[in-house]
Order: structure tokens, then sequence, then C-alpha cells
């Protein structure tokens, strides 16, 4: 028997929102009941959507087939008058899975002051009232005593500003690296297969990418899995991030989770040491 060709929908609750406010995305999908699929989750932006939060809904079964649904709450900063989203579903192959969109659906921008371009700056500027200043006494005094601050500084950092400099960049690899132990350490101390502890998961993978995306300044959470394996360097990477996925969406909690998370936790202490001796050795050039 042929399978029905899948049924995607994708679309806003709300017309427009205000900078900063939160909307509401619905995603539905009308499918075969011998086919695997998964949501996207919401450890990533959406080009200018941050996600908050993702409510799944239970499969309902009929006739038709199965219908999945759930509702993404965006944040979106960007003052263009309007934003275009589509968010994929995954459906899993015997090989691999494909990624099936919906028609984009669009947003509006509500502006709380007029748009840049319809501003008469003419206009403003003839309704300001210009203060006159009054000329200062000690000009001469003021003057040479900036120069004198400016040689002082400039002696300093010719003398202890690559120490300086160096030293600070060392600070704030460390600061970053123990925000993220933290963090991370906060997320996966609570990690089991119950529904909360799959999303303490979640959350611990993507405090682990946004860490590794700051560290190495590179669109990591973007990347493929093979992507990101090249550019760690790291062969365990793949086969950790495979068993975390399985776990999240499909529920597939083991042993190997675990070993996952703590692999994650060496390779971003690696990437550490890594960005700490590229420090050393531009030192060492110069």
């Amino acid at each position: 028997m042929q399978e029905k060709p899948i049924q995607i929908y994708g679309s806003f609750i709300e017309d427009s929102a205000k900078i900063g406010q939160p909307v509401h995305y619905v995603l539905k999908v009308l499918h075969s009941k011998n086919q695997e699929l998964f949501f996207p989750g919401n450890n990533k932006k959406f080009g200018h959507f941050e996600p908050i939060k993702k409510e799944y809904f239970s499969t309902q079964t009929s006739e038709k087939g199965s219908l999945d649904s759930a509702i993404y709450t965006f944040k979106f900063f960007d003052i263009a008058d309007f934003q275009t989203l589509s968010l994929p579903i995954y459906l899993i192959n015997a090989s691999d899975c494909t990624q099936i969109y919906p028609k984009a659906d669009t947003i509006f921008l509500k502006r709380l002051l007029p748009h840049p371009e319809l501003i008469n700056v003419d206009t403003m500027i003839s309704n300001v009232e210009i203060p006159l200043i009054k000329p200062k006494t000690n000009i001469k005094n003021v003057f040479i005593g900036g120069i004198e601050i400016l040689l002082i500084s400039g002696i300093i950092y010719w003398v202890f500003g690559a120490n300086i400099s160096r030293t600070y960049r060392y600070y704030k690899l460390w600061r970053k690296n123990i925000e993220f132990r933290r963090a991370f350490q906060r997320q996966s101390r609570s990690i089991s297969q119950d529904p909360k502890g799959i999303q303490r998961l979640e959350n611990a993978t993507l405090v682990w990418k946004k860490y590794i995306e700051k560290l190495t300044k590179t669109p990591f959470s973007t990347f493929t899995t093979t992507e990101m394996v090249d550019n760690l360097k790291d062969k365990r990477l793949a086969k950790a991030l495979k068993a975390i996925d399985s776990a999240i969406y499909g529920g597939n909690f083991s042993e190997k989770t675990m070993e996952s998370v703590n692999i994650m936790v060496e390779i971003a202490n690696a990437a550490y040491q890594t960005e700490r001796r590229k420090i050393k050795l531009e030192r060492r050039k110069k």
C-alpha cells in the first residue's frame, strides 16, 4: 500500500509583535502511522528568532493518519518591518534523516516609534536648543596635563602592554570556562530518562554548543556533525552527539548517554587548553 504524502503546516499565532515580545509558532504534521519523525529542538536560533520554549503535544491517530504538533515560543530583536520563518521536521529513513519544510509564514513588527526613513531630521534639529558654551579657563594647563597623561600611558603600554593584554586574555578564557562548568554541571546533574531529565540533557547540550562557539569563534551551532568533528579534531564527538540526539529525540536513554555527556566535557576542556596554547604561541612568535 502506497504511503500518503506528508502534510506539514507551520504558522504564527500572532500577526504582529513588538521587539522582544514572545511570539508563538505552531508546527503540525499529518503522516502515515508507520513513519517516524521528530521536530526540531529549541537549542538553537532560527534566523532572527531566539527560542524560549517548546511545547509538544501527544500524537493523535485517526483513519487519516497520525497528527503530531508542537508550539514554539520565540523572541526576535531585529528592526526589519517583518520576519519570515519555516521550521522543518525530520523524517527518519533507513539510512539518514530528511528535512521537510512547510510554507514560510510572516510576522510583522509593531513599531513604538516611526520608521527611521520617515523621520524629518531637519525638523528635529531646528527644534533643538543649543546652549552657548562658555570658554573654559586654564586651557593651557589642561592641554599640558592631557599630554603628560598620554605620554605616561604610552610608556606603560609600551613596556607592559603585551603582558597586560595576554594576562587579561588568559583571565577571560578562565572565567568563561568556570561559567561553562557551573552551567553545564547544573543541567547535567539531574539528567535522567523522565521528561524533565531529558529537557536538562537538551539544555546541557545547548550550554556546551554555545561555549564552544564563543571559545573557537566559529558558528558552531550551525555546523553539521561532520563539520563539528573536523573543527574540534576529536572523532569521539560524532558518537557522543548521536547518542545524545537519540536520547533527546528518540527517548533512547542508556549508559552511553552519560558517557557521551562526560566526553563532551572532556572535549570542551581540550578546546579550552588549545586556546590557551594559542595565546602562549603568540608570545613566542613576538
